[in-house]
This record gives structure tokens, sequence and C-alpha cells, in this order.
């Protein structure tokens, strides 16, 4: 009897483990939806080239899944190179997180606090009492948006210190008291900028490749004022047919609100980053990711995007620099990354403007969940 109940045992023990294997795989049903997924994402994509003349690189992930990563159009007209998943664009605004989290970097080391106030690291700021490095990350400081200023514009060409940026709107009345509104202003972040490179001792350039691309091995990504990193970045066009590049506008100028260039390949990197503890710890993540006024947080927007009647948390930003888009989705609960990056510039000039693309993306991916 004990040697039939040891046989019967092991039988349960064997069945037991197999079924817990079966469903501890993937079944052929997921893989094949994974498959369908990827033909229809590249489908719409290619229509989409074909029908809007899209042209830049995406990349779509779910689950640590790349779903797809491909270039569309030429990177630059005059060579005939063509864009590719490693083809490496200005993304504006999007540099706007890389400002936040080298500020909460200096903060987990104890040399700063989003408390501080401006005068305390650059003294004799107009203001600068009233307003916290907290109003600066939220873009609820009040600043004027120093690319409003026309004396701008007579030096778009030419090479700026950080300080000298700082000119072009310290002087201006605020717009309100600080921390009562939410108003987007590039002068937020210029400011905290050179409040990095205050407190660490390191240019900017030098300070987010340090602490946050070379941790991450994003080696096709910088700031790059003096236009020496990247020779064979795609260019910008303000049109394709024909093609028409887009004016010069200094990088120096655009500095930590706006001047990074990367891959979506790199992106991607940082966005599964952004999933760990690499660079802060969670409980630093979850505050840079808390929305205040206008669901912004330090750097992100913070939202929900609704797909086929279904509300996904979002962090997102866009950038808009003269001949590129650029637009990041993170669908975080349902760990989807949407990255698109485009050299050529949005037609009308709003943040939503890539959205139906976004959510068209997201229901392809979610079609039969």
């Amino acid at each position: 009897m004990k040697k039939k109940t040891l046989k019967v045992f092991i039988c349960f023990l064997v069945i037991w483990g197999l079924t817990i294997l079966t469903f501890a795989q993937p079944t052929g049903t997921q893989k094949s939806n994974d498959v369908l997924v990827k033909k229809a994402l590249r489908s719409y994509f290619n229509g989409l080239a074909k029908r809007e003349f899209f042209s830049g690189s995406v990349l779509i992930a779910r689950g640590g899944e790349i779903l797809l990563k491909e270039g569309y159009g030429i990177a630059n007209y005059n060579t005939g190179q063509p864009n590719r998943p490693s083809t490496v664009f200005a993304v504006a605004s999007f540099t706007k997180a890389f400002t936040s989290m080298s500020v909460m970097i200096l903060e987990e080391r104890g040399l700063l606090s989003v408390n501080d106030t401006v005068a305390d690291y650059i003294p004799d700021f107009p203001n600068g009492d009233q307003i916290t490095i907290d109003h600066l990350l939220s873009q609820t400081s009040g600043f004027y948006e120093f690319l409003l200023n026309p004396s701008l514009w007579e030096n778009t060409n030419n090479f700026h210190l950080p300080e000298q940026l700082l000119q072009y709107f310290v002087n201006e009345p605020l717009n309100f008291e600080p921390g009562t509104q939410f108003e987007y202003s590039n002068s937020n972040y210029v400011t905290l900028g050179i409040i990095i490179e205050r407190i660490s001792g390191m240019s900017y350039r030098d300070f987010i490749k340090t602490n946050i691309l070379e941790p991450l091995r994003m080696n096709h990504t910088s700031y790059d004022p003096y236009e020496v990193d990247f020779p064979r970045k795609a260019g910008g066009y303000d049109d394709l047919e024909p093609p028409t590049p887009a004016i010069y506008f200094h990088p120096s100028i655009a500095y930590s609100a706006g001047a990074i260039r990367s891959t979506v390949k790199d992106l991607y990197k940082w966005d599964q980053a952004l999933y760990t503890e690499q660079l802060v710890s969670a409980a630093t993540r979850e505050r840079m990711f808390t929305p205040g006024l206008g669901n912004y947080g330090y750097g992100w927007y913070i939202d929900y995007l609704e797909v086929d009647g279904q509300m996904h948390k979002q962090f997102w930003h866009w950038g808009s620099y003269f001949g590129f888009h650029s637009h990041i989705s993170r669908l975080v609960d349902d760990e989807v990354i949407i990255i698109i990056l485009r050299n050529t510039p949005p037609t009308t000039g709003t943040p939503e403007e890539m959205t139906p693309i976004v959510k068209e993306a997201a229901s392809i991916i979610f079609e039969d969940d």
C-alpha cells in the first residue's frame, strides 16, 4: 500500500508541476496575439507614413517586449540618409524630464531641497526669495516665457551661456503669485539648469552624462551645445514637398529646457529605468509623478488616456523644436511605452496633436484585452 500510495503521490506531483509550467509559459494564443499586434502596428504606421508623409522613428513596447521599432522617411535629404531606430532627433521639451531627474538626484544626495528658493543659489535674482525649486519643477513660478522676448529673436544663431539666458526674463514681472497657478514656461527649466550647474560644479551636459546617460548606457543621447556629438543626426524640416530645412536655432538657447537629442532606442532604456530605483528611490519617483496644478508633476504631465472607453494612467510629454516634434507616452499600469520622434514640426503647435496617433497605437495593443 505504501509503495502504491507513493507512486500515486509522485504522479500527482508530476501532473501538478506540468500544470504549473503550462500556466507559467506564454500560450500559443498569446504568442499569436503578439504577432498580430506587431503586424497591425506596422501596417498602421506604414499607412500613416504614406498618407501623411510621416517622417521619423517610432518605438512601442509592452511589458518589456518591443512591438514596433522602425524608422520612416528621410533623416537628411542632402545625403539621402533614411530614418532608423538609431537616428538621433531633437527631443525638444522632453529634455525637462532629464532636468527634473537631475534635480531629484541632487536632492537625494542632500545637496538641495525642492523647498529651497531660487535666491539660495542665484543671489540678486528678482523675486528669487518667493520662488522655490518646487515652483520651477511644477511650472507654477509665474515666470515670463523667455522665448517671447523679441531680443532673443535677434540672436538665435548665437551661442549663449546659461546666465545670458536669464537676461531674457529675470527683469520681467511675474505673471502671478508663485504657487497659485500653472503656466508652462521654459524659463523655469532654464533656471533649474543653472542651479544644477552651480550646486554640482559641473556643466549641465556633463552632469546628465555622468549621472543619467552613462549609468543607463544611453550612448546616443546628449545635450550638445557645441554640436559635435552627433555629426549624422537627423535634419529638421518645415516641409517635405519639397524638402524645406527648418530655420537654425542655436541649441545653447534651448539649454536644459529643450536641447537634448536622443533616439527611440535610448529613450526606451530611459523608460525601463523609470520602473526601477537605478537613478532615484521609489519614494522620490512617486513625488515626481504626482500631479499638481495643470496635471503637471516634475517634468511630466500626469493624467489618463482614454482608449476605447477604458482609462489608462499616463505619464507623458511632448516637444516642439524647429523642424522636430516628439511625443512620449508611458501607460504605466499597462507597462506600455509609445515613443514618437519626428523630423517635421507640429502643424497645430499643441501638445495634443499626436494624441490620435498614440490612441490608435494603444487601441491596437489593447484590442484583445
